[in-house]
């Protein structure tokens, strides 16, 4: 049985990438290989902070690429479905059961409400969600995902709605790392006041 290798990682990344283009519905415009390649890059930059082995950080790579391959079958329990696609392509590069464990594991901590047990987990967890302080983009990428529920028939949301059920998301969620806690969260909480600001003026 096999750890996960520089080779294993970049095949799983040309395996999703592919099957994101050709599988996933046009109507998921959040939840695309941007955003997957999005997350496998700030899953990374935090990794980078988190003085991440080796190891471990291919583990979590492989785990940021499957966390939401899912949607291709649809958004109901995707984050089990995209458990299930990271199993099966990681049996057959024979990587060990227990590795395979931790990367499900991993992309399963990321359903909402997220509770990630370990490192890996926290990391991806907060790469997942790291467009929350992002001042630049988070309205443009909100608004993508407010469409997106819109046009998979999730949620019906109009803007004013969007914006008070996003400032319950982000009362109720919190960064899991050092790095999410002291870097990202002073730009969440700025976006969180101009969310409120927009809010109260409609």
């Amino acid at each position: 049985m096999m750890k996960i290798d520089a080779t294993i990682v970049e095949e799983a990344r040309k395996f999703v990438i592919d099957k994101l283009d050709k599988d996933l519905p046009d109507n998921y415009f959040y939840h695309n290989k941007k955003h997957t390649l999005d997350v496998l890059q700030n899953s990374e930059i935090i990794a980078y902070h988190s003085v991440l082995n080796q190891e471990d950080k291919r583990i979590l790579q492989c785990g940021a690429l499957f966390h939401d391959l899912g949607y291709i079958d649809g958004f109901d329990e995707h984050e089990a479905k995209s458990a299930a696609y990271a199993d099966e392509f990681l049996k057959l590069k024979n990587v060990d059961a227990n590795i395979i464990d931790e990367v499900k594991q991993a992309i399963l901590s990321t359903k909402m409400p997220q509770k990630p047990r370990n490192k890996i987990s926290r990391i991806l967890c907060d790469a997942d969600l790291m467009y929350l302080s992002d001042e630049l983009h988070y309205f443009d990428e909100a608004e993508l995902l407010r469409k997106e529920w819109i046009e998979t028939g999730k949620s019906y949301m109009s803007e004013k709605e969007f914006y008070k059920n996003s400032l319950k998301f982000f009362e109720n969620h919190h960064y899991h790392t050092k790095y999410g806690k002291q870097v990202l969260s002073p730009g969440k909480e700025k976006i969180y006041r101009d969310i409120q600001k927009k809010y109260a003026e409609m």
